[in-house]
């Protein structure tokens, strides 16, 4: 359905006054799409306190209609891998769900829950609201105005929104972006016609509504992949092929695509276990010839310390004095121009 037909199934509600919103703490993240474009969703934590995003299908949806798994770009530049990219069980919402590996998930990634309460009270009520956007350079609060509420039985999933200040205009870009009204999500913008400066989002309840339709069944496939590490997280340089990333080159539906960002590639790789290594395999295209392959070693937190340097090559075993370790910091440097097409990394040496 086209843009200015859902408009035509709104019925005009209110005009939010200009006065600026408190601060409040976001939690919309970037999505690294590869080749330096990104995508916008919501961060979160299901009902089990899994990480997930959710974001619009979209931003995910590659031309032949499969879903790719993006990464997180978190604050600090660091890419985390995501898994088990899901639609909405309604075609007609714009929605797909991403669950978060690594770290940031252990960690904790998110105070907030997507909640199935009525936000019907909440959206009648405001006075004003923000829509949060985030970019690879900053976070962007827009002052917003609802224009119009779908008129349905729910008393309207979907919402139109426009900019406060006539001097500040949506782009499509914006898409994923979330408006907040007192640190809580009222609903993900998902499509914007510039020309009419107007923006469509859906509300969060619905989005948690459509996440309880999941089957809680759908599981990731990367438990099945037979390696030694658990995870990798891109440090520095860039995956600089569009629709691939960390996450689906672990999951084996692609290889890992990789530019250096000032002369060097850097990654960590996390053992599943403490593990007695005694080397590191990558087998790849575009290696041979470019720099050198650095791996470093640590052991429950103590601290990188080196490990081994090899000549880098497409076909590359490095191998090294052999130790117990958690963590592998592998370092591949060469050229700005350099393109590495990595399809397999294995550490070796056995576990125990």
């Amino acid at each position: 359905m086209k843009f200015k037909s859902r408009l035509t199934a709104f019925a005009t509600i209110f005009v939010l006054s200009s006065v600026a919103c408190a601060p409040t703490l976001a939690e919309t993240i970037l999505l690294a799409r590869g080749d330096d474009t990104f995508g916008q969703g919501w961060l979160f934590l299901d009902a089990s306190g899994q990480c997930r995003i959710a974001t619009p299908r979209h931003v995910v949806e590659r031309t032949d209609g499969t879903l790719s798994a993006p990464d997180l770009l978190d604050s600090f530049g660091r890419l985390h891998p995501t898994e088990s990219p899901v639609a909405a069980v309604d075609d007609e919402v714009d929605l797909a769900f991403l669950t978060v590996r690594g770290p940031i998930a252990k960690e904790g990634c998110s105070r907030d829950r997507v909640r199935l309460t009525p936000l019907q009270p909440i959206i009648e009520s405001i006075k004003q609201a923000t829509l949060e956007i985030t970019t690879p350079t900053e976070r962007q609060s827009l002052a917003v105005a609802f224009r119009a509420l779908s008129r349905d039985s729910e008393g309207g999933k979907i919402i139109a929104l426009s900019p406060v200040d006539d001097e500040v205009s949506l782009q499509k870009g914006m898409s994923g972006g979330t408006v907040l009204h007192n640190g809580r999500p009222i609903a993900m913008l998902y499509e914007v016609d510039p020309d009419e400066g107007v923006g469509i989002a859906l509300r969060y309840d619905q989005i948690a509504s459509e996440l309880q339709k999941l089957s809680a069944a759908t599981k990731s496939k990367i438990g099945e992949q037979r390696r030694s590490f658990n995870n990798l997280m891109l440090l520095k340089g860039r995956v600089s092929k569009r629709d691939t990333s960390i996450g689906s080159f672990l999951s084996g539906t692609s290889p890992l695509h990789l530019s250096p960002v000032s002369g060097r590639v850097t990654f960590v790789m996390e053992m599943d276990r403490l593990s007695k290594v005694s080397g590191l395999r990558i087998n790849g295209r575009g290696l041979s010839g470019q720099g050198a392959l650095i791996v470093e070693t640590d052991t429950d937190g103590q601290g990188f310390v080196p490990g081994t340097r090899c000549e880098l090559t497409d076909d590359v075993v490095c191998a090294m004095s052999p130790r117990r370790l958690s963590r592998l910091r592998v370092t591949i440097t060469g050229p700005a121009e350099a393109n590495y097409t990595i399809d397999s990394l294995e550490p070796f040496g056995g576990q125990q």
